[in-house]
């Protein structure tokens, strides 16, 4: 009989554990676990699962959620996605921290470009086709055709993003129209010029004609989405500053400065990306075959506030400036991690003067990375009024 009372005792302690922790401190501890621990953490009971599922915890826990890297293989016809954690990728076993995403998501065409992350959603591209995923849920949803009313006008790049204003996500396409800019009266001979237009779509909305537009995104980077702006580089003869980004909140095209005394000569422009690092907007710069310079812009929008964060010289390696650098994350460490070649994982040790090439455990082909924040926002609550698509 004692030995029941005990036993009983033991099954009632155990069963008051949870009770005693209040939900708002298990909510608060749970979101600042990694996704791969979250997902077994949906396992525990039916609350856990109904919390961790809440568009307030998906907040939460997107506003704590650290840089991922997502990869996409190349040369292959599969689907599939994997996502690596990046802070703990450097220090175990690359099998541990990597998540394989749904291999066969039910997206049409295995051959989608990857357009750019926001959020922890995805946008993916297959020629005329838009989708807007989150690998993590499995969800995704399939844009409205966005067509151009204007003649020989091609589609040339996507672009995705979020308003902080209007709690909005959108994705805004570029056009090419060709103009005749003059006849010659004698030959008849035409000349044109491309003029670049817009289209802007709000998820849940519409798809909005924004004419003609100043610049067209090209020269796409890692990561460049910061301060509610789509950055990218585009270098002309009339313009000294070469940085140019579209404001989501807004909606208007603005030149951001670059820094000053950069002096990158503007043949080499195909040696410079720009980016985000330390939640600031970055620009590497690889002209130069003998170092590597990277540049953080303290103050948004402040052309002083541009800063030399760190020149690389030693561990480039032969090839010099046919290789392609770009820094996804600062560690604690001071040590720097990038994708170079957008094929290769590589970590900077400033201490040592080495670069160390990672492992991406499972991806044997040439790949393409982006920067990716996972997170548990639901399509189900950003674009309600979309054609709404799961994968199982």
């Amino acid at each position: 009989m004692m030995k029941q009372s005990i036993i009983s005792k033991k099954k009632k302690n155990k069963q008051s554990i949870p009770e005693q922790v209040p939900i708002q401190v298990i909510l608060e501890i749970l979101s600042r676990l990694p996704i791969k621990s979250l997902f077994h953490c949906q396992l525990v009971c039916k609350e856990w699962f109904s919390s961790i599922s809440d568009p307030h915890f998906a907040k939460l826990h997107l506003s704590r959620s650290p840089i991922s890297l997502l990869i996409k293989p190349i040369f292959r016809a599969s689907r599939q996605l994997r996502l690596y954690d990046l802070q703990i990728l450097h220090k175990t076993h690359p099998r541990e921290a990597h998540l394989k995403l749904t291999s066969e998501i039910n997206i049409p065409y295995a051959g989608q470009e990857i357009v750019n992350s926001c959020n922890g959603l995805l946008c993916l591209c297959h020629i005329s086709v838009i989708y807007v995923c989150n690998p993590i849920l499995g969800e995704y949803i399939t844009l409205p055709y966005a067509t151009y009313d204007g003649h020989y006008s091609v589609p040339t790049v996507t672009a995705f993003g979020f308003s902080l204003r209007t709690n909005q996500y959108k994705v805004i396409r570029f056009f090419i129209e060709r103009v005749v800019e003059s006849i010659n009266p004698i030959t008849e001979l035409k000349t044109y010029r491309d003029d670049p237009k817009a289209m802007i779509y709000t998820i849940g909305g519409l798809w909005r004609n924004l004419g003609s537009v100043p610049y067209y995104l090209t020269n796409r980077s890692f990561n460049s989405f910061v301060n509610g702006a789509l950055h990218w580089l585009n270098f002309t003869c009339d313009s000294p500053d070469f940085i140019r980004c579209f404001d989501f909140d807004s909606e208007e095209f603005r030149v951001v400065p670059e820094p000053p005394e950069f002096g990158l000569r503007k043949e080499f422009s195909d040696h410079i990306r720009v980016g985000v690092l330390r939640g600031s907007l970055s620009i590497c710069d690889f002209s130069s075959p003998l170092r590597i310079s990277i540049w953080l812009m303290k103050d948004y929008g402040i052309k002083e506030s541009w800063s030399k964060e760190l020149v690389i010289e030693d561990g480039i390696g032969k090839r010099g400036n046919f290789d392609c650098y770009e820094p996804i994350m600062i560690l604690k460490s001071g040590e720097i991690l990038m994708l170079v070649n957008k094929d290769a994982l590589k970590m900077y040790n400033p201490k040592l003067g080495k670069f160390k090439k990672l492992n991406t455990y499972g991806i044997k082909s040439e790949f393409y990375g982006t920067a990716h924040v996972p997170s548990f926002v639901s399509l189900r609550d950003v674009a309600k009024r979309e054609k709404f698509s799961f994968v199982c």
